[in-house]
């Protein structure tokens, strides 16, 4: 069975409308997205928001020792031959791993002038530079990921150029990173997986 956004998105909205989920006032709870917020120790995968650009229901990938949007495949092996996505696991401490056999992948942030907002991963126990951060990364209320830094919450932007026409992810503050320009802001929404996928990703 081949898992494609599109099919996300219209399983968790018929389940929505078929079902929706009462809140502790009586109310209804609308959010079409609410049956699939991850917790816990849940696997997940990200999909990119941002209606009317060409990244609206993205594919988030692994691709190249970061991460990327509607790239053709992300080239990688997994549990799910046809699985064109990466999926996640967080920490309670907020680090963001990729859901992977060992050595593990671990995310890590670079905001300096020289880095820019770039996010990448490492293999293993390798280290990262004194102005490289882990995290926090957090799941907020709305099942978004962000970047949790000390001086503020950090969001996410999908720049053009990337290989094979997609979209490399950077975080937000830079308009221009690496200067690369047409960069759009977006929400990265977290989808739990009930079925996680676990996959081998090459050239992390």
């Amino acid at each position: 069975m081949k898992f494609t956004t599109s099919a996300v998105i219209a399983s968790t909205l018929a389940i929505v409308s078929a079902s929706p989920i009462a809140t502790a006032d009586n109310s209804t709870n609308t959010d079409p997205f609410a049956a699939t917020k991850p917790s816990g120790n849940d696997v997940f995968r990200l999909m990119s928001l941002r209606t009317g650009t060409p990244i609206q229901f993205g594919n988030v990938q692994a691709v190249k020792g970061g991460l990327s949007i509607n790239a053709p495949k992300q080239n990688s092996s997994c549990t799910e031959p046809d699985a064109n996505y990466a999926s996640f696991s967080l920490t309670e401490e907020g680090d963001l791993y990729l859901y992977t056999p060992n050595p593990p992948l671990r995310a890590y942030v670079d905001r300096s002038g020289m880095g820019q907002g770039v996010l990448q991963f490492t293999m293993g126990v390798q280290g990262i530079g004194k102005n490289q951060e882990r995290g926090p990364f957090k799941i907020d209320d709305e099942s978004n990921l962000v970047f949790a830094a000390a001086n503020g919450v950090v969001g996410f932007q999908a720049c053009p150029g990337a290989e094979e026409d997609g979209y490399s992810v950077w975080l937000s503050g830079v308009d221009t990173p690496a200067g690369i320009e047409g960069c759009i802001p977006f929400t990265m929404k977290a989808l739990k997986e009930e079925t996680p996928v676990k996959c081998i990703y090459n050239n992390m």
